[in-house]
């Protein structure tokens, strides 16, 4: 069996119903079976969360799993073909502080915790070891530099080895991972903790765009109007980094949010563990 996989930062649904429509289209053209969302939450107060409206625009078939402390974290997964077991989350090392830069782009002016979301999922008419994998979502810390984030992301394999997902898993989300030269070596760099465990995202094409930001600060203000200028420094930020069989990958364009989306086709075919239960 295959499952589609995807991954998007939605902008803190700033502009919600743009990116519905490639999440619907995405659901008929490749199909999605699961969903993993960063900076799920809206800046204003709101009767629903951004994921919530996502899964009610996929179809009464689609469920949204979420954690109280989980910071903009959530999957959204078709019934139909997965089921949730457990899930959990873990938190990612805490940066002691902000540089007055940084201040001035990190919403509230001060650091937060962040965190690993992880998900058992079984496969629906599934029967043995091929039935079950598990799933990670992240958004690492904008701030701090790759050395802070590389230290995150031996967090998430941690958590995915403590727990038994490390055998057969998806992780999902948002790196930030920023340099300006080299940056998708940079990239695998901080993603070699999840190499080590045999998950890769080969992708190079760039996922993150500053002229995209349109989330009200200044400082994103001057990215925005810089782009309209015509500089930018498109960078590859978001993965689908996976230790199973990939089939297929692929990237949406979402000019609704300052991140693209991406996507992997993941074939199930291969041998699991009967149980990975651990959260």
């Amino acid at each position: 069996m295959r499952i589609v996989v995807a991954s998007h930062n939605l902008m803190h649904g700033l502009r919600l119903p743009g990116l519905i429509a490639h999440h619907v289209t995405l659901r008929d053209e490749q199909g999605l079976d699961l969903l993993c969302v960063q900076e799920n939450r809206f800046v204003t107060e709101e009767a629903a969360l951004p994921s919530e409206r996502i899964a009610a625009a996929l179809g009464p078939d689609y469920r949204v799993v979420r954690h109280e402390d989980g910071r903009g974290l959530g999957f959204i997964y078709d019934a139909r073909t997965l089921a949730c077991e457990a899930h959990a989350i873990a938190p990612l090392p805490l940066l002691a502080k902000l540089t007055p830069f940084e201040r001035l782009y990190i919403r509230g002016g001060r650091t937060k915790q962040k965190y690993v979301m992880l998900a058992e999922m079984t496969v629906r008419g599934g029967a043995g070891p091929a039935a079950r994998f598990g799933a990670a979502c992240f958004h690492l810390d904008t701030a701090g530099g790759n050395t802070h984030r590389a230290a995150q992301v031996e967090a998430i394999a941690a958590a995915l080895r403590a727990r038994g997902l490390h055998r057969g898993f998806v992780a999902c989300g948002d790196s930030n991972a920023f340099a300006w030269r080299r940056q998708p070596a940079a990239l695998q760099r901080l993603l070699a903790p999840l190499t080590a465990l045999g998950a890769t995202d080969p992708g190079t094409r760039p996922t993150h765009y500053f002229a995209r930001q349109n989330e009200g600060k200044f400082i994103h203000g001057t990215g925005v109007l810089l782009g309209k200028l015509g500089l930018d420094i498109p960078l590859r930020y978001d993965v689908v980094c996976s230790n199973l069989t990939v089939a297929e990958r692929g990237q949406v364009v979402t000019p609704d949010s300052d991140h693209d989306l991406v996507w992997a086709r993941i074939d199930l075919g291969g041998h699991f563990p009967a149980s990975i239960s651990g959260l």
